[in-house]
């Protein structure tokens, strides 16, 4: 039991990590690239992690965890920000690769638009939820600026967060079921699909956008170079 957590994030990330090495995305040659992509996101959701655990908008369940904390976080959070990332990035380099054709930025800065717009009106009218406020504004605000700045792969982007919603669904339904991590139900919506919060699919949604925006700038940048 207490290795619980360990082996859904070990178990999360082998499946992509194995499949890294097809010759025909080469994954696994971008892990400069793939690292650098996840490590700022990462560094700021998990100050977001540290402070919501210290305002109690979340706690983990001493059960499920090893019981080595870092910042009030365990371990296997950490682990968290390593593996999840890394597989929701290899589901959007697999996009790229396989699917080409699925671009589709009218559409996509469409959605966006309301989606944004949505997300705008649920901060508004609820600005006493931390997780909820902070979650939907940052959604907003990403959107928004995805959308300004004419983002070229943001039909993908959408797409591979639509995708990784069917694996996070199992993890997340692990996590939140037993659960690993418990919610402070004032401090967000109370809408949970399955026994996944609502607020978790955006919370990931923006970690993408954020993470696949750096990984393609940092791409475009190599490709630069070497022209």
């Amino acid at each position: 039991m207490k290795w619980y957590y360990f082996l859904i994030n070990l178990f999360s990330i082998l499946g992509p990590l194995t499949l890294s090495f097809d010759k025909r995305v080469a994954f696994f040659k971008k892990i400069q690239v793939i690292l650098w992509s996840f490590s700022i996101p990462s560094f700021i959701y998990i100050i977001w992690d540290v402070a919501f655990t210290k305002l109690g908008v979340w706690e983990f369940n001493p059960i499920y965890v090893s019981g080595f904390y870092v910042f009030s976080l365990p371990w296997e959070e950490y682990f968290f920000f390593l593996a999840i990332p890394y597989a929701c990035l290899f589901i959007y380099a697999c996009l790229r690769h396989y699917a080409p054709s699925l671009k589709n930025n009218r559409v996509a800065k469409t959605m966006s638009t309301l989606l944004a717009a949505v997300a705008l009106l649920i901060v508004f009218q609820n600005f006493d939820r931390l997780y909820t406020a902070i979650t939907f504004g940052l959604l907003s605000f990403t959107l928004f600026n995805f959308i300004l700045n004419n983002t070229e792969y943001l039909s993908h982007a959408l797409i591979a967060w639509l995708v990784a919603i069917i694996p996070m669904l199992v993890v997340n339904g692990l996590l939140t079921g037993l659960p690993v991590l418990i919610y402070d139900n004032s401090q967000n919506l109370g809408i949970r699909i399955g026994t996944i919060p609502l607020e978790d699919f955006f919370y990931n949604l923006v970690y993408m956008l954020w993470m696949i925006g750096l990984y393609e700038r940092k791409l475009k940048r190599q490709t630069s170079e070497l022209t």
